[in-house]
């Protein structure tokens, strides 16, 4: 029996590419999943778009009120009943073996607690721009390694979203991987991230959320991050902050 896979969307005003996504889920060549979409309050006709859809496997929740990107994420995770998960972006597209050979990564390689994989970035037409390749030339990265590199760069956008697939249960950490677990890493795009302003938009407003999520890592004393690491990535972040407050005004968003 093939393991269920529960891909989840977050969506919020997403009328305009959520048909896309949610087409990809159903083009998946690996068929045993459920697709959650948890809705935050959307104000156009988002949730009329996703309840067109006429396929017992996609499921809708609709928040009882708006509780923004990483309240709706928490929720989100309450209704998932697969073995292994992934978060799909509102506006992100899946290729067709994306899940099938993410499935067999992790079930072929008992230490690996998450597979990750390159990505297209496509622009709000569908335009493929260029392919964002990981930051590691070897197939399995441990979990010292990951931390170093994101302390070091501030960036962690590689175990995030619509790239990566996760063991049950690795939501619920506060790190994905377990000390003695792996990072499995597939040098194909299986998937496409889209550039959009919306998108952008939502980068600007989490990266607050972002500066927590470092310190609360950094507060976790397990995971062994020097002080100097700290200092190093909330330069890189201060820096990056002002980068995208001056994209937030070339775009007017």
């Amino acid at each position: 029996m093939e393991p269920l896979v529960s891909i989840g969307t977050l969506s919020y005003n997403s009328a305009a590419f959520i048909s896309e996504t949610i087409q990809s889920v159903l083009s998946q060549k690996y068929q045993n999943w459920e697709y959650i979409i948890c809705d935050d309050c959307s104000t156009d006709n988002t949730t009329e778009i996703i309840k067109s859809y006429n396929d017992p496997r996609i499921k809708l929740f609709i928040n009882e009120k708006n509780l923004g990107y990483y309240g709706n994420q928490k929720q989100i995770y309450k209704y998932f009943k697969g073995d292994f998960i992934k978060i799909l972006d509102h506006d992100d597209v899946l290729y067709a073996d994306c899940i099938g050979r993410q499935v067999d990564a992790l079930l072929n390689n008992a230490n690996a607690g998450i597979v990750t994989c390159y990505a297209d970035f496509i622009n709000a037409a569908g335009k493929k721009i260029y392919t964002n390749r990981i930051p590691f030339k070897t197939d399995y990265v441990s979990r010292k390694q990951l931390l170093d590199y994101m302390f070091r760069t501030g960036r962690n956008t590689f175990i995030d979203g619509s790239r990566t697939l996760l063991r049950k249960g690795a939501g619920s950490r506060h790190f994905p991987l377990s000390a003695d677990e792996t990072l499995c890493i597939i040098h194909k795009p299986l998937c496409a991230y889209r550039l959009s302003p919306t998108s952008m938009q939502m980068k600007i407003s989490c990266i607050k959320e972002f500066q927590e999520a470092y310190k609360s890592l950094y507060m976790n004393k397990d995971l062994h991050i020097s002080r100097l690491q700290y200092i190093n990535v909330c330069i890189v972040n201060f820096i990056n902050y002002f980068a995208r407050s001056f994209i937030k005004i070339l775009l007017n968003i």
